[in-house]
This record gives C-alpha cells, structure tokens and sequence, in this order.
C-alpha cells in the first residue's frame, strides 16, 4: 500500500492549505448572496446527546472480522436500495482477513473504491477483479491505479440503477502530497444485480461535485466542494429527477440557477470533503466535520429553510472519542434512513497519521456508528 486517502487530504489540508489557497484562482466562483447572520433559521435552541449505534457497530464489525473479505474502508455513505436494502459506498478499502489479534495482516489487499449491500442483514462485498486478485470496483478507464484512481462521493437510485459520484484523482510526482483532482463522473449499477454499466464523464471543473445528493420537488440536488486545503467551500448544482447522467446541470449562483458552472457560488466554508444534507425536524440540514478547525474531532450540524442556505445555527453533535496521537477523525454525515424523527445516525471515519496503527488495530481504519438525539425548540 502506497498511500491512504485520509493521510493525504488532511494532511494536505494541515500543511499545504496556505500554498493551496495561494496558487488557486479564487476569483472562479461568484461570492455568496446576502449576510446569513440575518437569516431566522439560527433561532432554534437546539440539545443533543450522543451514544454508540451497537447493532450497527456489532454487525460491521463482526463482518469485517470473519466474512474475509471486507475489513475497513472510509467515505460510508448510505444509499437506500429497492426492497429494503442499503448499499454503503466507500472509497480506500481493505480487504481479506483479521488477525485473532484484531490487527490486519500487512499483505491484505488494499483498493480504492467497494460496496458493500446490507440485503436485512446479509451482507455482500462488491469489487472488482477476483476474490483472489481484488481490484477496484470502479477504475478510471485506461488508467493506472497506481497513478490514478475513483473515490466515491454520494449516490442515488433512478429507476432500476444505482448512480454513484466518482471523484478522478491522480499523481502529479513522486510525493506523498503529489495528487490533485481531476473531475467528476457518475457510475451507474443494474439493481438488483449490482452489475457495473458505466461512467458518464463530467466536464472537468474545481468543484469536487457529490459530496452530498438529496432528492426535492423534481431535482436531484447535487452538492459539491470547492478544496483549497485549509478552507472548502460548498457549492451546489441540480438536474431533473431521473436525468442525473443525462439531464442538463443548473448551478447556484447565489441568487438564482444557471447553466454556466463558473458562476456556481459558494454557499458557506467550514464543511469537509464529504457530508450529508437532509431534511430533518422541518428543516435542511447538513452535518459534515468540523473543518474551521484543524484535524477537528467535532460532527457538527447546521439548519437552512432552503437547499441554498445559508446553514446557520452551527451544533456540536459529537466529540469523537478516537482523536488523539496520530488517530484523527473526518468526514462526519448524516443517514435518514436509517434514524427516525428524533434521531441522527451519524458515521465518521477513523485513520491514523502512522500506517502501523492501522495494521496493529483495524478499528483504526474503520467507520464509527453514532445515534444522536436531537431536541429542537423554536
């Protein structure tokens, strides 16, 4: 294994953001519309408590101890299936077996996207490859996953397909650090047999398009960040319900839609690369980590009256236990299906600054899964 996602996004975020923040053209995106200090939404008194979601804790776990074939990977999104089912995307994956120790052996097969499908509690792995040759379930076409590979952002179901957001990354040199993005792309599923259809290439653009997808009133809207390290911006566009590799994409600009991508506004900074947004207690709600600081150990929540914010009334709904050391945490988001009116199930990530760690113990390199009460007056 040569690098892990999480190892060269936060860190980069930590020691380049500065450069970053320098060199990119920052005057590509209109500014937002309006003060959101003046907004009403912030006028909720909000409390929460958190515990450990057990049965989902205990049913990961469990399978990526034993099943041999999952043992850990980040990102975790949650796309409801037809027939009850729940498809969890995620991106740098390991694979194979678990010590009786609980640590990984250093050979396991590392690759940077998988699914795994929770069909009422059998799970199954999707790769690509062999169970003996595993390879990426989505690779770019023509490359080398060495020098260029998908992460997968958020995804949705239209009709009788899963879609998925891919984000293109690649090595620009010989450095841990030596990586940039390069565009977006939707891959598209047959359901129920999971098998791969697709890529539908987006034009390339800064915007790192999928972090979130939330169906509305005849659009899927597709949020995206703009990354510069230390401060990510968040950005939407929409497309009609159904149209998501087809359709034509609208972007906001701040005050109203266009089709042009470079007047896209940024909407709010503080959100990480990945995050969800929900409608939640009568409100749209977005739950992501806590990037106005560095390495935060913080899920947080913001409310809107609209998809296009502004996201006031910033909540800490968790303090992540795992931070400490070299073990950091990121990319905190919301699964609707799978709380309930008062209730958030939030995920996070968990990874380590020393690759030892991850290997010494695979709940270093494993999703979190949180129950959060939420209680909302006002």
């Amino acid at each position: 294994m040569t690098f892990h996602r999480a190892h060269l996004r936060a860190a980069t975020a930590v020691l380049l953001g500065a450069a970053i923040a320098a060199t990119t053209p920052l005057a590509a995106f209109a500014a937002p519309a309006g003060s959101p200090a003046a907004h009403p939404g912030g006028a909720e008194t909000i409390t929460t408590s958190a515990t450990v979601d057990q049965p989902l804790t205990q049913k990961l776990g469990t399978y990526g101890d034993t099943a041999g074939r999952w043992t850990g990977a980040d990102s975790a999104y949650s796309v409801p299936l037809p027939g009850g089912k729940i498809a969890w995307l995620y991106s740098d994956t390991f694979l194979g077996t678990v010590n009786a120790d609980h640590s990984r052996p250093t050979d396991s097969p590392f690759i940077h996207n998988s699914i795994v499908v929770d069909d009422h509690g059998t799970l199954t792995t999707h790769t690509g490859g062999t169970a003996a040759a595993p390879e990426s379930l989505v690779r770019v076409p023509g490359g080398d996953e060495g020098q260029d590979w998908y992460w997968f952002g958020d995804g949705t179901v239209e009709g009788n397909h899963l879609r998925v957001s891919l984000l293109e990354f690649a090595k620009t040199g010989t450095g841990s650090f030596d990586f940039a993005f390069q565009r977006t792309a939707i891959a598209s599923f047959s359901l129920p047999s999971m098998r791969f259809e697709g890529i539908t290439q987006r034009p390339a653009g800064l915007v790192e398009w999928g972090s979130a997808i939330y169906e509305d009133g005849g659009y899927t809207y597709v949020y995206g960040v703009e990354d510069l390290g230390a401060t990510k911006y968040l950005h939407l566009s929409r497309v009609r319900t159904g149209h998501l590799t087809t359709g034509s994409w609208q972007f906001w600009t701040g005050s109203g839609w266009s089709a042009d991508e470079s007047t896209s506004a940024r909407i709010m900074s503080g959100v990480a690369n990945e995050f969800s947004v929900t409608k939640f207690q009568g409100k749209y709600t977005l739950v992501t980590g806590d990037t106005t600081e560095a390495l935060s150990a913080k899920a947080v929540m913001y409310r809107s009256d609209a998809l296009t914010g502004p996201f006031l009334n910033k909540t800490v709904l968790y303090t992540t236990p795992e931070t400490s050391g070299n073990v950091f945490t990121y990319n905190a988001k919301a699964h609707p299906e799978l709380g309930d009116r008062d209730t958030l199930l939030v995920t996070y990530n968990v990874n380590s600054f020393d690759t030892a760690d991850v290997y010494s113990n695979v709940d270093n390199y494993r999703p979190r899964y949180v129950d959060v009460d939420v209680r909302i007056t006002g």
